[in-house]
């Protein structure tokens, strides 16, 4: 197989000599150092020649959006160079983990997903004004990185252009070569691929159900097959961030739930989420007509995401999780 060369990026050095290899992550990833400085650094190392074609390309897209965005909310690739069959992609260490992570096993406050969400939507309202479409947004392609806990947008190998012989397209109509593991997610009209194709209003759908992950703790129409799933976000069913207004908890049976389940429906009845948080969800990011969903730029002024200029200004995400763990 030929290896491009417009896969590099060097930000820091470009040879493996340059990095040390410490934990395993998780397959192919690393937590790595770079000598140089000292710095701790996520380091993937994939072979190339283990990957079938849509994986390449799916690589390559990855990394080509990457060289073209820099945001602060947008994970950066620091590094990505070729030896011999292994490519190898250095990009900051986020020790905490992604917002699916840290929403485990009951879901997060909703200080925690504002802060979060907030991020996520800075990075969105960037991408969308570069003519890019994520189609990926869900809590383990947001990252939390830093003292401060900033959280970093990561997974571009699922996003597609908007631009086309450069022209901004009114609607997109491909469907992704590698949607499934993100199925739970998209948007009902990405799904449906009719006439009408889909715009980056498919994104803010994705981030409403990312919204009912981050505040549930558990993946969204996951005890639904795929075509009850897709039945469901096409007749205008979704899911909800679950508290102590949730009408369905206090006629659930109880008898027959497991230890996990149980601490789970605890939390749920002993809790309420604000109305500009249900509002924001259900309304706004989660409406069936995808005409109808605010932008990012809009949401960002949501009184959900503006409560956070009110608190102190040493707060942020990490005090949060902090304080209520």
């Amino acid at each position: 197989m030929d290896y491009p060369t417009s896969m590099s990026i060097n930000l820091l050095d470009c040879s493996p000599d340059s990095y040390r290899l410490l934990d395993k992550i998780k397959e192919k990833i690393y937590k790595g150092e770079y000598l140089s400085t000292g710095q701790t650094l996520s380091i993937k190392k994939i072979n190339l020649d283990q990957l079938t074609d849509n994986q390449m390309n799916n690589i390559k897209k990855d990394v080509w959006i990457n060289r073209l965005l820099r945001h602060e909310n947008v994970l950066p690739f620091l590094s990505c160079f070729l030896q011999s069959e292994n490519l190898w992609i250095a990009s900051p260490y986020c020790q905490f983990g992604s917002a699916s992570d840290l929403s485990k096993p009951s879901g997060l406050i909703e200080l925690a997903i504002a802060f979060m969400i907030r991020d996520t939507l800075a990075a969105l309202e960037y991408i969308h004004n570069q003519g890019i479409i994520h189609r990926a947004i869900r809590g383990q392609h947001i990252l939390v990185y830093g003292p401060q806990g900033k959280c970093l947008l990561t997974g571009f190998q699922y996003a597609t252009s908007t631009m086309s012989d450069g022209k901004l397209l009114q609607s997109v109509h491909s469907y992704p070569d590698n949607a499934k593991t993100n199925l739970n997610w998209l948007a009902p009209e990405l799904l449906e691929q009719n006439l009408l194709g889909y715009t980056s209003t498919s994104d803010i759908y994705s981030l409403g159900i990312t919204c009912c992950e981050l505040a549930n703790g558990c993946v969204p129409f996951s005890d639904l097959q795929p075509t009850e799933m897709l039945l469901d976000k096409l007749t205008g069913n979704f899911p909800r961030p679950i508290d102590s207004n949730c009408g369905e908890l206090s006629e659930l049976p109880t008898n027959d739930l497991n230890e996990e389940e149980r601490l789970r429906y605890e939390a749920y009845r002993n809790r309420r989420f604000s109305s500009h948080f249900h509002t924001f969800t259900v309304d706004l990011c989660l409406h069936h007509d995808p005409y109808k969903r605010p932008s990012a730029a809009q949401l960002l002024n949501h009184k959900f995401i503006k409560q956070l200029k009110k608190l102190d200004s040493g707060t942020n995400l990490l005090t949060i999780l902090n304080r209520d763990s």
